[in-house]
C-alpha cells in the first residue's frame, strides 16, 4: 500500500538515490540482486582490502536485507555482509546484467 501512495523510488525500493543519481553514481548499494559491477574506488576502511574489495575487482550483490539492513556482496567467491552506509561509499565503474554463477 505504501508503494501505491508514494510510488516506487526506482528499480530498487531500498536505494536512497533518485534514478538519475543512481545511474551517475553507481555505488554498490544501487545494484539489483545478482547484478555485477566493477569496483572503481573504496573508502579508507582497513578490512575491505583483505576481504577482496579492491579497485578493478568484480562485485556482485547477492542479498539485500529488509528495513535498511546489511547487503551481502560477493567478491572473488567470498560472500561479505556490509552495512548500507559502507556499501554506499563503494563506487563502481560499470554494471553488467547478471553475475556469472561460478567463475
Amino acid at each position: 500500500m505504501f508503494k501505491m501512495w508514494f510510488g516506487r523510488k526506482h528499480e530498487s525500493d531500498d536505494c536512497p538515490h533518485r534514478p538519475e543519481e543512481c545511474d551517475r553514481l553507481k555505488t554498490l548499494d544501487c545494484l539489483q540482486l545478482n547484478e555485477e559491477g566493477e569496483i572503481d574506488s573504496i573508502p579508507d576502511q582497513a578490512l575491505l582490502e583483505p576481504l577482496g574489495f579492491r579497485p578493478g575487482k568484480k562485485v556482485c550483490l547477492r542479498c539485500r536485507a529488509r528495513f535498511g539492513g546489511p547487503l551481502v556482496a560477493e567478491v572473488e567467491g567470498r560472500h561479505t555482509a556490509l552495512g548500507r552506509s559502507l556499501a554506499r561509499q563503494i563506487k563502481l565503474r560499470n554494471r553488467h546484467p547478471i553475475c556469472p554463477e561460478n567463475e
